[in-house]
């Protein structure tokens, strides 16, 4: 008898894991491999062939770290505050671009988009010439009658320079993909609300946000 060869979604099946056995073997050797043998690590102590157990003694001595403390604070500060902020505003600006009533989105687009495509040391250099003591923020300030700051020198401005560079880096690249989920929404659902009397805050809470939702929430 003649063996029955593969049949067509077998063989897409196949040509699917051959295109991403090299993209996950690479994957797994730089990324798990380093992440399980740092795990490993982290319950030794020693160097070379002089590595013994020990246990949760690493983690019981950086719980008790002042670096790691700080490092702590500042990571749940950061995600507090910072990330609320972004999403926020990023959606805003995704239901503000999605409107049909808005002539050159694509421009809009781009110009929100264009930061998360900047590189690191220039977003950064950007960022280190505005809040300069000489800066164009402290000159904004001065002009105003408000004191200048010193940005880099004080801990609490320091952060919040960072919380606004993220937040200036970050939105537009949330920012599409709220903007997807929006253009999967018929526009008709609106139409019918505004016919019906609901203002367009009323639209944003219970159409937009519900109908963003996936499926099973």
């Amino acid at each position: 008898m003649k063996k029955k060869g593969l049949n067509m979604e077998q063989k897409r099946s196949l040509t699917g894991w051959a295109f991403l056995l090299p993209a996950a073997l690479l994957i797994f050797v730089f990324c798990f491999y380093p992440m399980v043998q740092a795990l490993i690590l982290s319950f030794q102590k020693g160097t070379g062939s002089a590595v013994q157990p020990a246990g949760f003694a690493n983690y019981a001595r950086i719980v008790k770290d002042a670096t790691f403390q700080q490092c702590l604070f500042n990571t749940i500060f950061y995600f507090v505050i910072q990330v609320p902020i972004m999403l926020i505003l990023a959606l805003i600006l995704a239901q503000l671009l999605n409107s049909p009533d808005i002539k050159g989105k694509g421009i809009y687009r781009t110009m929100i988009f264009l930061p998360c495509a900047t590189s690191l040391v220039s977003y950064s250099m950007i960022f280190k010439s505005l809040f300069a003591n000489d800066g164009l923020v402290n000159r904004v300030l001065s002009t105003v009658g408000i004191p200048t700051v010193d940005w880099f020198q004080n801990a609490w401005a320091a952060r919040w320079v960072i919380v606004i560079a993220l937040v200036w880096r970050w939105t537009g690249y949330n920012m599409v993909f709220y903007l997807a989920g929006l253009q999967n929404i018929d526009y008709s659902i609106y139409e019918a609300a505004r016919i019906d009397g609901a203002s367009p805050l009323q639209q944003f809470v219970h159409l937009t946000i519900p109908l963003l939702k996936p499926p099973s929430c």
